[in-house]
């Protein structure tokens, strides 16, 4: 009988949301909890630098890769988690 190694649970819009709030209040002064995940990322402060910044760790944290023209498309940390733990899944499920 063979057994098989665990199947690695791919990222959840929760971890990815809790990944994107954790690295926008390590960058720009607003406060953690209770973070504001419904509004949109212009009004964090975050410039077009910073974004692309983000995009490319959550590239690195997720293993999937990230536009930051998806940050237009949905622009709020709980519009973008819920894009990116779809795009992670089906990335996953193709593996």
């Amino acid at each position: 009988m063979t057994v098989e190694a665990p199947l690695k649970k791919p990222a959840d819009a929760g971890a990815i949301r809790d990944w994107m709030v954790a690295y926008i209040t390590s960058v720009i002064e607003v406060q953690q909890d209770p973070f504001p995940v419904n509004d949109r990322f212009d009004l964090y402060g975050l410039d077009s630098i910073e974004i692309t910044i983000m995009c490319g760790m959550m590239e690195e944290q997720f293993k999937i890769e990230v536009n930051p023209n998806e940050v237009f498309d949905h622009p709020s940390v709980s519009e973008l988690s819920v894009y990116l733990a779809h795009r992670v899944g089906e990335s996953s499920a193709a593996t």
